[in-house]
């Protein structure tokens, strides 16, 4: 028994050397754990938490809210091949919006955007600019000055705006209801309130959409201070004084022997009440001050002026 045992530890040894060896081969050809790839990084070396999805296309940071909409980024399809600097401020706290580009310039608070693959007539909420289109045979004073206020805030963002919604979504024209953010150096401008200080328009309440009433009639105040725009351009013929929009809600300065055959629901024209019942077509006047109960129902969106298309 004992002259066997040398003879047997040499193989015992040589098969545990090709084992260990075929084992230590098989480790070093396992994949090892692949590196993450870089982040995109800024010029200033900062890493972008955003990364490209489809061409175009930014998916937003996990930690941005839902809804909330940053600087307007427009591609050289909307932009005419260069996109203007990106802003680096986000909008003001609280608001959220969509990302739009304008396209066309309507009037002085009318404008057509490209939003996602569709085009839509926006209507700026809160403020009324003179009437370039429409029903009238002239265009109203400062129209043509409206719309090119409008135009030439519009050009300093390349047209890249942030539409806000108030309460309500469409007028009853289907225009969109929206405030404007442009993007203005390293931070935001309302259009709807820049278009008011400038005189382009006058402030007005269309209930329930009174988001930033206050804030433009503030505005207003400071427009009709200065006399900016339309507030010292537009005189009534033999005055001295700028055309001053009557307040909803004040005094007609019509006399009860001149309202007579008036109805008091219209107290800045004459209608007479029904019947018959009218309609719009059947009346010369535009953008009239109604009151309730308004019998003729001339103002059918309720924002306090009758005929307005």
């Amino acid at each position: 028994m004992d002259s066997r045992r040398p003879v047997r530890t040499p193989l015992l040894r040589t098969a545990l050397f090709v084992l260990t060896t075929v084992f230590l081969a098989l480790a070093a050809c396992a994949p090892g754990t692949p590196t993450p790839a870089a982040l995109p990084r800024s010029s200033s070396g900062a890493a972008i938490a955003g990364t490209p999805t489809t061409a175009g296309v930014v998916t937003a940071p996990a930690s941005s809210p839902t809804g909330q909409a940053g600087a307007p980024v427009p591609s050289s399809a909307t932009s005419g091949g260069e996109a203007p600097s990106p802003v680096s401020s986000a909008l003001p706290p609280g608001i959220a919006g969509e990302p739009a580009t304008v396209v066309e310039v309507i009037d002085g608070d009318t404008v057509t955007v490209q939003l996602g693959g569709r085009r839509a007539v926006v209507r700026l909420i809160g403020v009324d600019a003179p009437e370039s289109r429409g029903p009238y045979t002239e265009p109203e004073c400062y129209a043509a000055e409206a719309t090119a206020t409008l135009q030439n805030l519009l050009a300093r963002s390349g047209g890249q705006v942030v539409l806000e919604r108030d309460r309500s979504e469409i007028d009853r024209y289907d225009r969109l209801l929206r405030y404007l953010w442009a993007p203005a150096g390293d931070g935001w401008v309302l259009l709807n309130e820049e278009l008011v200080r400038q005189g382009a328009a006058v402030a007005r309440r269309y209930p329930p959409d009174v988001k930033y009433a206050e804030r433009l009639e503030a505005a207003q105040r400071e427009a009709q201070a200065a006399g900016a725009g339309l507030w010292g351009a537009c005189r009534q013929p033999g005055s001295t004084g700028p055309v001053t929009p009557a307040p909803i809600g004040s005094p007609s300065p019509s006399t009860s022997t001149e309202r007579q055959g008036c109805d008091a629901a219209y107290p800045d024209v004459c209608i007479p009440p029904p019947p018959p019942d009218l309609d719009c077509s059947d009346v010369p006047y535009r953008r009239f001050r109604v009151l309730p109960p308004d019998p003729h129902r001339f103002d059918r969106d309720g924002d306090g002026l009758g005929c307005e298309g």
